[in-house]
């Protein structure tokens, strides 16, 4: 199947990956509003709030706990969870979110979630072209896992970051990460591994739950995360930290937006990072990387690996912004239940249904634990609640059309290597255009690239086959490692 003004295209022919192009991408329409100018993310923007803004500091909503691979021996990373806090400048004001009443027919609730997706997506049009105020400060949390290697191996090691897609959590990723550390090798080379919970997922939305009343544009993901590289990644990967990161120095602060994670005075990197972003976390990476000078954006990332992310074609924005009965996810999101007795009730709902039967077992009970929490009215609900999810969705065009734009401009420097993993023949794949629509995603910044498909798999590999992703991460980093000398250290 091929897209309108796509050379021909059977990705059947093409199993393990997709080709090069022959002939370039359509450029994006010539509208102003797909014109983009500056980076995605000023870096004079990238900031915390001020400490005397901070008058408490909060707890961990749900402790700390174990990885899954606590009782094996085999993978000697330990787990501890962290506070920070988010960017400072948010893109949007506070508005009034909709709402949907709780007791009411199913066909009701499915009219009022259309309404609901409606209004969202007006509210964005009218705030996009609102000539006034189009942000605010405010005081937000983001939650974090670390994972450390607890084995010294006399070298220093990369640093990862995986960032979820959208209605996840950062404990998703554990069974893949069971898969990459598996590896004698890659273990000698990972040292830190760090997963977060975006400001509306997982535990930061509970940390956040009475401030989340706004749109979310989607560069505040990538905001937050250059929050988190500029100002709280620790200086160091050895040792213990507390709960909540400390900020680094001013004086670190200001070399890191100058150099990034590198040292001019010993002619090397501080800190190698790999980039590893799913779905909607792999459109805020992108466009963090792009927001990032080129002289910066490999001290930053050195190799980013993209899971079928969120980055769309504008020249097919219509199948986001005038779809008749809503942006389906939103709508999806909105009618989906999100509150059960008790997390038993819950795993037997999600059983049946084709969506959670066909995630990987390990992923499914992560969720259950990890995305689900005990209300103080004693019942399990959503950490996310199903508006904030829905808000998400209708907010996909804010990110990634500009993703899709940057990189075909080429805007994402050559020095950082791109990885792609995406979905495998006969699955769902983003975007109306089908496989020809992902070749052309894969191939919008053809240097310093690659792609593979995962058999089986559709768009949400990590809970489908995050044994193979582990797997296709381990090859790609040790990839990364010989091309750049790094194994010979």
């Amino acid at each position: 199947m091929s897209s309108p003004n796509s050379e021909p295209y059977d990705d059947k022919n093409y199993p393990t990956s997709h080709p090069p192009l022959t002939r370039a991408p359509t450029p994006p329409p010539a509208e102003p509003r797909f014109e983009y100018p500056g980076p995605p993310v000023p870096l004079e923007t990238v900031y915390p709030p001020s400490l005397e803004l901070i008058p408490q500091l909060p707890s961990l909503p749900c402790g700390q706990r174990k990885p899954i691979w606590a009782e094996d021996p085999r993978i000697p990373y330990t787990l501890t969870t962290h506070i920070v806090p988010a960017a400072h400048w948010r893109e949007d004001p506070d508005v009034e979110l909709p709402t949907i009443p709780d007791s009411i027919s199913k066909d009701k609730r499915l009219q009022l979630a259309i309404e609901a997706d409606e209004q969202l997506r007006r509210m964005r049009r009218e705030k996009d072209q609102d000539k006034g105020k189009k942000g605010q400060k405010k005081v937000l949390w983001l939650v974090l896992n670390r994972y450390i290697r607890t084995v010294e191996t006399g070298r220093d090691g990369l640093t990862l970051f995986c960032a979820h897609a959208n209605g996840f959590n950062k404990e998703i990723w554990e069974p893949t990460l069971v898969s990459l550390l598996s590896s004698r090798t890659v273990q000698s080379s990972v040292q830190e591994i760090w997963a977060w919970d975006a400001v509306n997922h997982g535990d930061s939305a509970l940390l956040n739950a009475s401030r989340l009343n706004a749109l979310f544009h989607w560069r505040n993901a990538a905001r937050d995360l250059l929050t988190f590289f500029t100002h709280y990644l620790p200086t160091t990967v050895a040792g213990s930290l507390p709960t909540h990161l400390p900020r680094v120095s001013e004086e670190e602060i200001v070399k890191r937006l100058k150099y990034g994670f590198y040292d001019p005075a010993k002619s090397r990197k501080t800190r190698t990072i790999v980039g590893i972003g799913h779905s909607f976390g792999g459109c805020a990476s992108t466009l963090a990387a792009i927001s990032l000078p080129p002289s910066l954006s490999s001290n930053f990332f050195s190799l980013l690996i993209l899971i079928d992310p969120i980055i769309l074609s504008p020249n097919n924005d219509n199948h986001l912004t005038s779809l008749s009965n809503g942006h389906p996810f939103a709508v999806g999101a909105l009618t989906r239940r999100s509150e059960w007795p008790s997390r038993s009730t819950a795993k037997e709902a999600f059983l049946k249904s084709p969506f959670f039967q066909r995630w990987d077992p390990r992923v499914l009970e992560l969720y259950i634990e990890s995305a689900l929490f005990v209300s103080s009215e004693k019942q399990v609900k959503l950490k996310m609640p199903p508006l904030l999810e829905a808000v998400n969705f209708s907010e996909t065009p804010t990110g990634s059309l500009e993703a899709w734009v940057r990189l075909w401009r080429g805007e994402l420097s050559k020095s950082v290597e791109l990885r792609w993993v995406v979905p495998g023949v006969g699955q769902t794949v983003l975007g109306p255009g089908g496989p020809s629509e992902t070749r052309t995603r894969v191939w919008l910044r053809p240097a310093n690239a690659k792609n593979v498909r995962i058999a089986g798999a559709g768009h949400l590999i990590p809970h489908e086959r995050p044994n193979e992703l582990g797997e296709v991460i381990g090859k790609w980093i040790m990839e990364y490692l010989e091309s750049s000398g790094k194994t010979k250290l």
